[in-house]
């Protein structure tokens, strides 16, 4: 994995824990086309992994314990793509609730 940044000042791969949850912040670009996959093999300790690069909203469970989600992109319509975000809450003894909103325009 390369250690380019992919914005000035900000690292390619975040990692932090939350409320006892261990999570990766990736643009994903670093793995051409990323897919829940390629990240849970690239961060196997991660419990959530968030990534963008392909503006394609993404939510998905793998194996039962691990949170990957591509949010979209909040900003003007790409690929034609409608704007959207994710939300994710995190609770203390309770696995992750995610849930992807899509924004209407105009």
């Amino acid at each position: 994995m390369n250690s380019r940044r992919w914005h000035p000042g900000l690292p390619q791969v975040a990692t932090l824990r939350l409320d006892g949850v261990d999570i990766v912040v990736t643009h994903g670009d670093q793995f051409g086309s990323p897919t829940p996959a390629k990240l849970v093999a690239a961060f196997p300790q991660a419990e959530i992994l968030v990534f963008g690069h392909t503006h394609r909203p993404l939510l998905e469970l793998v194996d039962r314990t691990v949170t990957v989600m591509n949010p979209g992109g909040a900003g003007a319509p790409r690929f034609g793509l409608a704007p959207s975000v994710g939300i994710m809450e995190l609770e203390p003894g309770i696995p992750p609730r995610a849930r992807l909103v899509t924004l209407g325009l105009g």
